[in-house]
């Protein structure tokens, strides 16, 4: 009976006020949508990035192979010979009976056969040399499959070994091109008893598809390679040819007569689109097993040899670079979430709250006739859940049909929490204000003195965001060990600010209502003090704004701080807008014909020496003989390093030349006078200035001196070659790269050309961090749109009060825009204290949390990852000002609006709608 009354209850309920629940179902719905999409969208990204990495890596990288190397002396015969066809069938069998998930295998592409562990020369004088008395080298290789995997263009195929020492071969067509053979041709190949092995090429073959792994898994199947010999250095280089012939799997036992015997070996390239991001560790432990763990152990137990290895290279190397970059990105990505996450509960705690605030005469009726706070809390939340459970359901749903994905549980826990947030919001809120029977009492916010319940909690918040924020800046977010304490730094510094702002609100308020008293016109003292009488239950609203705006500072502080970080790396790495360089010396008037290219600025000769050392230490450092005005200019140009004075550099009198030197080397010389050798000479030094980096020397230690002061030193070599400048550093923002490479050819074939807008363009994104690049983006978009529903809810808690005021104003004389004006009075002062709480806030969180957020992962790819590559947040303005001032400007409008229709429907409906209000 009592399930009945209250199914029959909630039903009218919902009838009488279809609108508030199609609103909170609209609420609930999107949320649910974006908490379950969201788990989706980065398994999707991560999946992609992974599966991209696979794909772009050749087959050998991508691949887990399995290797066995025989001589004549470890090998058996008969039955039980390695190189037998079944036998390598058996040890393929016994290593995929080894493999356990997640690592998953394309068995259609794997690869078995036998290969000479060390290409053998080959004698014959017919062959093509590149380099006169550098033979060509030959590969044998015996692979199951040939005759399925290739097609006979001219001859036959091989059969089995003709004698001792004869076999019979198949190459293809672009080997036999380019080595000169064809069908009955014979190669030579010395062997380790100086007899030599006979290869006979019985055929031409073409293979069926080129980019099978038959072809690939191995190095030069497909076409011969021309292979450079290593020389000293100024020699001319020198080449070979390497190619390989096929043999047939029962001639495999010949290899073994080649130097260094045969090498059999099992490829097995990954099946992409069977592996997962989050397998990835758990991937890699496996690989790692099979290595040199327990799997190691029962393939070699199965395979009867225990000299079969598994190679730790092809896909456990691939893995590495790309788990580093996802463990590094995952917690930026946890902030983000967190951050909209505690925005989307807030704004669903506030539809709860206004509901009941709007209800709170109908809730004081149910409790004063008798209902109990269980009997109410019951019956509000059947209400609830009606209407919240169905559509995050449905929310739910529609993310797991729109977002691919493979795993559904974290975004059914999402939706599952969405809902535990929605639904006891109403009936919480309905219990705080109906737990006391009585007359209702003004809860001024002004008036109101904070409790010490209250208080106690604040300091308890405070204490917890403080352990957050230090644990954040010493742990940081490069070894992916943020946990949701850390993650959640940047929402529980703007709870803080949040809650100092309201504990300061009621200060100016104070302030202005007593010269407000005074003046003649009612409306500014009347907006005060209405802005006064704010119950002190506006906290959660501006909470809600507060965190909303850190949330889209945030996220745009990160992204300004990728794209700034990739700018200084360019920067860096090229030391300017441009630079010229050389391995011996800049020609003479280059300098003044590059400062006559358009967007020239300026420039700065140096002389750049490498590899020298420091004695005794034998400390390696580079030596940059400078201009010091035109260096300084440099310096101060790019931001690269702290400005110095170009005297700073110059020498008064006789002495050691003044240096600036790196921490490095400034703690191996002292202060006392230190001798470098130049290359003009051995010179003396004297540490004047110390500096981290420099922009002639992107990483390592440097000495910095004057080349006037180096040529007053040495005057025997001023005017040679050994005090010539080997680069010449540009700036200006908008050089011209095509004049300036016009130039530099015009002036020798020697020079370089860097430019800055040529190396920024070569960081490139991948797909890992392109997803969470999007992710923030979504999270600026997400933070951008609560924060304006959190702003219209907290505008419509007191919306019939305040319409009937307005509308009893207008009967006393008030005109339309002084309605107006008292509207946008009485409500600016909090929407103010939320905009500028977020300004203040989030110029606080970014220096507090930049330390401890390192956006390398985000801004370089682990290639890219050098010495110079850094990237910190980044206080991005437009982001910091345009949402606060939006919501200002937002929330004029809506009250200007409000005010405006309150005077057009007349003062009876207003009226009568505050009564019942």
């Amino acid at each position: 009976m009592r399930t009945a009354r209250t199914a029959s209850w909630t039903w009218a309920r919902l009838r009488a006020a279809p609108g508030g629940a199609l609103a909170l179902a609209a609420l609930v719905l999107v949320t649910a949508f974006l908490a379950a999409a969201l788990p989706r969208t980065v398994e999707g990204y991560e999946d992609a990035a992974l599966r991209d990495t696979l794909r772009r890596a050749s087959l050998p990288d991508r691949s887990v192979t399995a290797t066995l190397d025989v001589s004549f002396a470890g090998v058996r015969v008969g039955a039980g010979s390695p190189f037998r066809a079944s036998s390598l069938a058996a040890a393929e069998s016994a290593f995929r009976s080894v493999v356990r998930p997640p690592l998953a295998l394309d068995t259609a592409q794997t690869v078995y056969g036998v290969r000479n562990a060390v290409a053998a020369s080959a004698t014959d004088p017919g062959l093509p040399r590149p380099t006169q008395n550098r033979d060509p080298r030959a590969t044998l290789v015996s692979q199951a499959g040939l005759s399925s995997r290739s097609r006979l263009v001219a001859g036959r195929m091989p059969a089995a070994t003709l004698g001792e020492r004869q076999v019979e071969a198949v190459v293809t067509a672009r080997t036999a091109k380019v080595m000169g053979l064809r069908a009955g041709s014979a190669v030579h190949l010395q062997d380790t008893t100086g007899a030599g092995l006979a290869v006979r090429i019985t055929g031409i073959v073409e293979p069926r598809s080129p980019g099978e792994a038959f072809w690939n898994a191995e190095q030069d199947v497909l076409a011969p390679a021309l292979v450079s010999v290593p020389g000293q250095p100024g020699d001319d280089p020198e080449y070979y040819w390497h190619f390989t012939a096929l043999i047939g799997q029962d001639a495999a036992g010949v290899v073994l007569g080649l130097p260094d015997g045969a090498r059999l070996y099992w490829h097995h390239p990954a099946d992409i689109g069977a592996l997962s991001a989050q397998d990835v560790p758990e991937l890699r432990d496996r690989l790692a097993s099979l290595s040199g763990g327990p799997d190691s152990t029962r393939l070699r137990l199965l395979t009867g040899n225990q000299d079969i290895t598994v190679g730790q290279d092809g896909l456990a190397e691939l893995l590495g670079p790309f788990a580093r970059e996802r463990e590094a990105a995952a917690p930026l990505v946890l902030i983000a979430t967190v951050g909209v996450g505690s925005v989307a509960g807030i704004v669903l705690l506030m539809a709860g709250g206004l509901s009941a605030t709007r209800r709170r005469t109908e809730l004081r009726l149910l409790r004063a006739r008798g209902s109990s706070l269980t009997g109410l809390c019951a019956r509000l939340l059947t209400e609830s859940a009606v209407v919240v459970v169905p559509c995050a359901a449905a929310g739910v749903l529609l993310a797991l049909l729109l977002v691919p994905a493979e795993r559904t549980a974290a975004s059914l826990l999402a939706g599952a929490l969405v809902a535990a947030v929605a639904v006891p919001a109403l009936p919480l809120r309905a219990v705080v204000l109906t737990r006391r029977v009585g007359p209702e009492q003004r809860d001024d916010l002004v008036q109101t003195r904070p409790s010490r319940r209250r208080t106690v909690a604040e300091l308890t918040v405070a204490v917890v965001v403080t352990g957050a924020v230090v644990a954040l800046r010493r742990r940081g977010t490069t070894d992916g060990g943020a946990d949701l304490l850390t993650a959640s730094a940047p929402v529980l510094v703007a709870v803080v600010g949040a809650l100092v702002l309201l504990r300061l609100y009621p200060l100016p308020l104070r302030l202005l209502s007593r010269p407000a008293a005074r003046l003649r016109g009612t409306v500014l003292y009347l907006g005060l003090a209405r802005a006064g009488r704010t119950p002190s239950a506006t906290a959660l609203p501006l909470v809600a704004v507060l965190v909303a705006l850190a949330v889209t500072s945030f996220g745009g502080s990160v992204l300004t701080g990728v794209e700034s970080g990739r700018d200084q790396a360019a920067t860096r790495t090229v030391g300017g807008d441009a630079r010229i360089d050389t391995l011996t010396t800049l020609p003479e008037g280059l300098d003044a014909r590059v400062r006559r290219v358009h967007g020239v600025h300026g420039t700065s000769p140096v002389r750049i020496e490498t590899g020298l050392s420091t004695i005794p230490a034998g400390t390696s450092y580079d030596l940059v003989v400078v201009d010091p005005a035109r260096y300084a200019a440099l310096v101060a140009a790019t931001g690269i390093g702290a400005p110095f004075s170009a005297s700073t550099l110059e020498r008064e009198g006789a002495g050691p030349l003044p240096a600036i030197v790196s921490p490095g080397l400034a703690a191996e010389f002292g202060r006392t006078t230190s001798t470098v050798q130049a290359y003009a000479g051995a010179t003396p030094v004297r540490t004047v200035a110390v500096r981290d980096v420099t922009p002639a020397v992107p990483g390592g230690d440097f000495v910095i001196i004057s080349a006037a002061g180096l040529a007053r030193a040495h005057p025997e070599t001023a005017h040679s070659s050994v005090q010539g400048a080997t680069a010449l550093y540009v700036t200006g923002p908008g050089v011209d790269g095509r004049a300036l490479k016009a130039v530099a050819r015009a002036a020798s074939s020697d020079l370089t050309v860097a430019l800055r807008s040529a190396e920024r363009a070569s960081f490139t994104s991948s797909a890992l961090q392109t997803g969470a690049r999007r992710v923030y983006l979504a999270a600026v978009a997400a933070g951008a749109g609560y924060s304006a529903l959190a702003l219209l809810l907290s505008l419509m808690v007191h919306t019939p009060q305040r319409k009937a005021l307005l509308a009893r104003l207008r009967t006393m004389g008030m005109t339309s825009r002084q309605r107006q004006w008292l509207a946008v009075l009485e409500t600016l002062p909090q929407v103010l204290l939320g905009a500028l709480g977020g300004i203040l806030v989030s110029l606080a969180t970014v220096p507090l949390l930049r330390q401890g957020v390192d956006l390398t992962a985000l801004a370089f790819s682990a290639a890219e990852v050098t010495g110079v590559s850094e990237a910190v947040l980044r206080t991005d303005p437009l982001s910091l000002l345009l949402p606060s001032a939006s919501l200002v400007v937002l929330a004029c409008v809506v009250l200007a609006v409000q005010a405006w229709l309150t005077g057009r429907r007349g003062e009876g409906t207003e009226l009568r709608m505050g009564e019942r209000s």
